[in-house]
């Protein structure tokens, strides 16, 4: 009796090591897909934070916008993000989403001075 206690132990412990190998890949491809994911979301909010500063502190000294793209990478460096062409990309389309969201306030405002006459 005390030998098939055993056998029986023996067959779960081998059923539970191979179910782990089966799952240790499948779960580490998952981790590291979704741990891309947070980091890119965490380096888009920071463009886009970083971006609106630079507009807030620039835009009036900085006509060419050199000044704000310098300042938005210094500020990404100095969190540890690497500034590749991948992110120089991200970094123009915040900036289009600042100058589209102003051309659109820009709009409004004229729209309501004008009371919707033209």
């Amino acid at each position: 009796m005390e030998n098939i206690y055993e056998i029986i132990g023996n067959l779960l412990a081998a059923f539970v090591v191979g179910l782990l190998a089966y799952l240790a890949p499948m779960a580490k491809v998952w981790l590291a897909a979704n741990a891309d994911a947070a980091a890119q979301k965490r380096i888009q909010a920071l463009i886009r934070s970083f971006a609106r500063a630079a507009e807030q502190l620039y835009h009036d000294q900085d006509p060419t916008g050199e000044d704000r793209r310098r300042f938005v990478q210094e500020q990404l460096r100095a969190m540890g993000v690497a500034v590749t062409e991948a992110v120089m990309n991200l970094i123009e389309g915040a900036v289009w989403e600042i100058n589209t969201e102003n051309r659109r306030v820009l709009v409004q405002a004229k729209e309501l001075v004008s009371g919707g006459a033209e």
